[in-house]
């Protein structure tokens, strides 16, 4: 999601006070009162001016003279062309992106509603400027119109939320400092890209993208709301509209009674038996194992496997691996995903050294609360079966070590390394199982 180059370019030539004065009247004029212009991309600025007088948009529109509309509207247009949504002439308007002024006249709507969301404004039409220090002032000179609640609040809040994403930037009061570049693209966007509401999708764009992810796992309304950048009530109320209609299902509860929801596959949403559902995913997982791995799968090995929505992720997962893997950007990604979550790994887990004059056994160190087990699935079942793994090749170098250490020895490393790999599986999520 995000603001357009459109967008942040009408938010960098008009300023927030357009949302008080005619601007707003002139842009929901051309939004909404131009139907009979609107199968041109060129027109005659006097088509325009006959138009105005009967607008119900343009505060007063009937009660200005004529040379005063003109001159207001001949202002507008200019402002207009700088954003690059015109080509303004002497005598014509030509090159008119209807498109562009309608989603920008909506989006001046959008902001009125919200201090926040003005004060976001404010910031960006000053940093478009050149400028990296913006001055308290400033601020109170751009929305002095508004009654701001408290804007030292808003800003602290914009910086908490921002610097999350990588914005660089102190307020102490008096000077918000963006310490980036001028003109830097990216500060264009960690300040004006919140202006935009979470989804502008229609609520049937809406009812398919939350089938098409409940269709492959149960999820929360908060988490769907993560996952698609939705707000949560709206996700709510979708939500309820396809319960009523069948189309989902309560799946089970989670902790403190949070719901999880999937498809419901006696009246599947997609037209889809359940039977042709589940036969179809088999076929495919077991046609990619005989493919890249040599492994003949049978319906035998399914059989475990409850619900066609768990099937479906499989098939996704494994879809996924198929993927190109030595591609440039592929290689970038499995670099850098992997020093991400190691850190994760090395915050939990830390090996102390034994000490050089004894044979005691090297400690493992473990601080490791529930905030691993967000790691990613896939990661996890790595880290399972490569502790795991370790244990058993441990276990096989102590067997070839024999004759130099006791069978005692032997058998209390083992236990020791056994005891810290199901304390470690067991906080991260996974059953522990001895091997």
């Amino acid at each position: 999601m995000g603001l357009s180059n459109p967008e942040l370019n009408g938010l960098r030539v008009f300023t927030p006070s357009s949302i008080l004065d005619n601007t707003i009247g002139f842009f929901e004029f051309l939004r909404y009162e131009t139907k009979s212009l609107r199968d041109t991309n060129a027109v005659i600025k006097d088509d325009f001016l006959e138009l105005i007088p009967k607008s119900t948009k343009i505060k007063k529109a009937s009660k200005l003279k004529k040379s005063e509309i003109s001159k207001q509207f001949n202002e507008f247009i200019k402002n207009l062309d700088r954003t690059l949504f015109v080509k303004n002439t002497p005598d014509e308007i030509v090159d008119i992106k209807w498109e562009r002024i309608d989603s920008f006249c909506k989006l001046l709507r959008l902001i009125e509603r919200s201090d926040e969301r003005k004060v976001r404004w404010a910031l960006y039409h000053v940093f478009a400027t050149g400028k990296t220090k913006i001055s308290k002032q400033n601020l109170n000179d751009l929305l002095k119109d508004f009654k701001i609640k408290n804007l030292d609040k808003v800003l602290a809040k914009i910086i908490k939320t921002e610097t999350l994403s990588g914005l660089d930037a102190t307020y102490d009061g008096k000077i918000f400092t963006i310490n980036h570049k001028s003109g830097d693209k990216l500060v264009s966007h960690y300040l004006a890209d919140a202006i935009e509401e979470p989804s502008r999708r229609s609520p049937g764009e809406l009812e398919e993208e939350i089938l098409d992810l409940i269709d492959e796992g149960s999820y929360s309304n908060q988490e769907i709301s993560q996952a698609l950048l939705l707000d949560e009530g709206l996700v709510s109320r979708t939500i309820s509209k396809l319960r009523d209609q069948d189309k989902i299902i309560l799946s089970s509860f989670g902790q403190r009674g949070t719901r999880y929801f999937t498809t419901n596959c006696d009246n599947c949403p997609f037209g889809t038996t359940k039977a042709s559902c589940r036969k179809e995913a088999i076929s495919y997982i077991a046609s990619a194992f005989m493919q890249d791995f040599g492994l003949d799968l049978s319906a035998s090995d399914f059989e475990s496997v409850e619900a066609n929505q768990a099937l479906l992720k499989i098939k996704r997962i494994v879809m996924m691996a198929r993927k190109e893997k030595n591609t440039k950007l592929e290689r970038n990604l499995s670099q850098n995903l992997e020093f991400l979550l190691s850190k994760v790994v090395d915050k939990f887990t830390e090996i102390e050294s034994p000490d050089k004059k004894s044979l005691n056994v090297p400690e493992i160190k473990m601080e490791i609360t529930s905030d691993i087990s967000k790691l990613p699935l896939l990661y996890q079942l790595g880290l399972k079966k490569g502790a795991r793994g370790g244990i058993h090749l441990m276990d096989e170098m102590l067997h070839l070590a024999s004759k130099s250490i006791k069978t005692e020895d032997r058998l209390k490393i083992k236990k020791h390394a056994l005891n810290e790999t199901n304390k470690f599986l067991k906080n991260i999520g996974l059953d522990k199982k001895d091997s």
